[in-house]
């Protein structure tokens, strides 16, 4: 089969296409035909050799992907061959045309989401459930402010958070992202690039500040987050980058009495409680999904044989929405 992987650590031209041995089925898995995979900054950080994760470096990139069930274990009853899924891959793999899984970690895509389109579900679903799980003021009524880079996780939250009533402030660096944030509900959109984000929330909301903080951006925000953060307000940082200290005044967090969570897809596995978030997940947005309360934006598609080019776009954010990676030149748009 044909996968995209690199020889060595490096930038995104040592991706390259390669063949290597189909992958089997043991008893609890499920093969999946790749239809699409999603692309995630933790792709680049491990191309890059700066971020060691669970794969070993013979391990292909690629931690979700959606595709048809080619094969399933002997042990394997809630799947048959020619299901549709989408899956997580907890150990990599989704660069490739065919990736084995075991069957927990695999749903029936959605009503009304494509075969393609679904690879940019799992991720995002995950860490939006994860993050907002860990506060629990998350009610209708309540004011959220959400970071992004608009890569897919903050769209989904600002779908997620608008459905269930709470006023929505977005926080861009572009024009366009902000354009898109708006048509998904967000009521307050601010181009930090542009303005104070911190001296706008406080303005429209009387200087009480927002009850709920979603950072997803990896940018230095942290003391202006608190500082337009109501009393007894919740902030969750999942974005970050490689190296993010940041400087605090620690007096605020008693002022405000703040709950403060960091968390990502790392912290997940770590906590061994992927399985069960995998159930919570479905549970939770798939009738939102097939009533059209979400659903996923896709900034782009590219081929396996684009794969550096798409590596480039990930690391520059640059393209609203999520980039998907598929093995069929038929398949891109």
């Amino acid at each position: 089969m044909k996968a995209v992987n690199y020889e060595r650590p490096g930038g995104p031209d040592l991706l390259q296409i390669e063949e290597v041995p189909k992958p089997t089925v043991n008893s609890n898995e499920i093969m999946i035909q790749v239809a699409a995979t999603g692309l995630n900054i933790y792709d680049a950080w491990l191309r890059q050799g700066i971020l060691l994760y669970q794969f070993d470096h013979d391990s292909y990139l690629g931690c979700e992907c959606s595709g048809k069930v080619l094969a399933v274990g002997s042990h394997v009853r809630k799947f048959k061959e020619g299901d549709e899924v989408c899956a997580v891959l907890e150990l990599g793999g989704g660069y490739a045309e065919f990736v084995v899984v075991p069957a927990v970690d695999a749903l029936r895509i959605p009503s009304g989401v494509s075969l393609v389109e679904a690879a940019a579900l799992p991720e995002a679903l995950r860490l939006t459930d994860f993050a907002l799980s860990a506060v629990k003021n998350v009610t209708s009524g309540k004011t959220i402010l959400i970071h992004g880079t608009a890569g897919g996780i903050d769209f989904i939250a600002i779908q997620y958070v608008k459905h269930i009533g709470c006023k929505v402030f977005a926080a861009a660096g572009t024009e366009e992202k902000l354009r898109i944030c708006k048509l998904l509900g967000a009521e307050v959109c601010i181009n930090y690039e542009k303005e104070d984000f911190c001296k706008r929330v406080k303005a429209e909301t009387g200087e009480t500040g927002v009850d709920i903080i979603l950072d997803v951006s990896g940018k230095d925000h942290f003391q202006k987050n608190m500082d337009c953060l109501a009393k007894g307000g919740s902030i969750v940082v999942s974005g970050y980058k490689i190296s993010s200290w940041v400087d605090v005044d620690l007096s605020s967090l008693m002022k405000k009495d703040t709950s403060i969570k960091g968390v990502d897809l790392r912290t997940i596995d770590i906590l061994n409680e992927s399985d069960q978030l995998w159930s919570d997940v479905e549970a939770k947005f798939w009738p939102l999904i097939e009533d059209g309360h979400i659903k996923p934006i896709i900034g782009k598609i590219f081929s396996f044989t684009e794969a550096a080019k798409a590596h480039r776009a990930l690391e520059e954010g640059c393209i609203p929405g999520k980039l998907l990676l598929v093995p069929k030149e038929d398949d891109v748009v």
